[in-house]
């Protein structure tokens, strides 16, 4: 009987972790990822300052000191479950509407 043996996980942070966007990939490619590694960061254009002015929102991009920033993976992947999480009766809902309007339109 052979045993599992557990392998690490090899690669650069962006392998292991999904992150989506234009501003999440940047800090992780910059390895921005703890507060000692923070970076300048100025958004490109208004869209993206919107984007970016969310994220510090809710937690994912963190200020170490003013003008510096930093990506808590953590934080990002709560908010990304969080999201998820209101999509759920949204789906429901729409599945069961599509359930009941084939039901009523079934002629069997």
């Amino acid at each position: 009987m052979t045993r599992l043996v557990r392998v690490e996980p090899q690669g650069t942070v962006r392998d292991r972790y999904l992150v989506h966007g234009t501003i999440a990939p940047r800090f992780v490619d910059a390895h921005a990822v703890t507060a000692s590694d923070a970076i300048d960061f100025a958004p490109a254009d208004e869209r993206e300052a919107k984007a970016f002015a969310a994220m510090v929102s809710d937690g994912s991009i963190r200020v170490a000191v003013p003008g510096r920033f930093w990506f808590d993976m953590d934080a990002y992947e709560a908010a990304a479950a969080g999201r998820r999480a209101k999509r759920v009766p949204v789906m429901l809902i729409v599945t069961l509407l599509i359930a009941v309007g084939a039901v009523m339109f079934y002629r069997g």
